[in-house]
């Protein structure tokens, strides 16, 4: 008998390797991922604006990028004492305008030569909410802890959602016509919202997916959310706010995701790279020891022996 139903994934017919870009936009599942990507050694654009959650926040992001947009101070606020953008993650902010600039533009301009090379876009949606300025009535990325009472929201429709993917797919394809896009759902619950508005709000996002999926050759879906929410639907596979996916749950979405999507060297070079991060990641209690010394040689040799074999690899 089975005790479980579990979701699986289709190999994709085109998978990327470590000669390859990858950019990952988005919510946690995105940031998550891409930081287990990217702690093994692949070429990674991550949240160049920071983790963003709703379609209409990454379709801005994307488009800047893709264009080449330069922040200047018009494009800032301040408040507590530090100059930010409403675009982008509190991690850009500074108490110094030209700092704050230098970051933005700096990040910008180093995705949009990702962008150009990159085999692979993975863009997971979290909500279909979004927040809009009162001032300039533009959506917000980030609130920065500001006011409520200078915001509005608002659920998208399924017609608006749609739209702000399809900008997406074209943003992307302007500048990168071979690129392939896939698209996730978060499966965290936005419970903010309440249950039945965070369930709304997951609705139109998988709808605005599935048209999108239909429309474009180039673009697919990747079921995080199903494999969470059916597959691992215990809250053993929860953080302690039983909402955010254990360590665990994690591990086993990204146990599909690597077989879907990564080719078969690569994952072969990639358990060589796990040994050495295996092997950083230990702890020795006392420095000046025989047993660190010998440890500081052991790392040594895996890095040349890993960069003799891999000269590709950034260590």
């Amino acid at each position: 008998m089975d005790f479980r139903t579990i979701v699986t994934t289709k190999p994709s017919e085109i998978k990327f390797s470590y000669h390859d870009t990858i950019v990952m936009i988005g919510s946690c599942f995105a940031q998550n991922i891409g930081t287990l990507l990217q702690n093994r050694k692949f070429d990674i654009c991550m949240n160049p604006y920071g983790i963003l959650y709703n379609p209409l926040s990454i379709t801005t992001s994307v488009k800047e990028i893709s264009e080449k947009k330069i922040y200047n101070n018009l494009d800032l606020k301040y408040f507590n004492d530090r100059w930010l953008s409403l675009n982008h993650h509190g991690s850009f902010s500074s108490c110094i305008i030209e700092d704050c600039l230098e970051k933005i533009n700096t990040s910008i301009e180093s995705a949009y030569i990702k962008f150009r090379k990159a085999k692979f876009f993975f863009i997971t949606l979290g909500t279909s909410v979004v927040y809009f300025d009162k001032n300039t009535n533009k959506v917000v990325g980030n609130c920065h802890k500001m006011p409520s009472a200078e915001f509005t929201s608002k659920r998208l429709t399924l017609q608006e959602t749609t739209s702000a993917l399809a900008e997406i797919a074209e943003a992307i394809k302007r500048i990168n016509v071979t690129a392939q896009i896939v698209f996730t759902v978060s499966p965290i619950r936005h419970w903010k919202d309440g249950a039945i508005e965070n369930q709304r709000s997951k609705a139109t996002l998988h709808l605005a997916v599935d048209e999108i999926e239909r429309n474009y050759q180039q673009v697919s879906y990747f079921p995080a959310y199903e494999m969470m929410l059916d597959d691992l639907r215990d809250y053993r596979f929860y953080k302690d706010d039983m909402l955010h996916p254990s360590d665990m749950a994690v591990s086993y979405i990204w146990d599909s995701f690597k077989s879907t999507y990564i080719v078969e060297d690569s994952l072969k070079i990639m358990k060589e790279v796990e040994k050495l991060l295996s092997a950083q990641n230990h702890r020795v209690e006392a420095t000046g020891t025989v047993e660190y010394k010998k440890y500081l040689e052991y790392l040594t040799s895996l890095k040349q022996s890993l960069s003799e074999s891999y000269p590709f690899l950034s260590l």
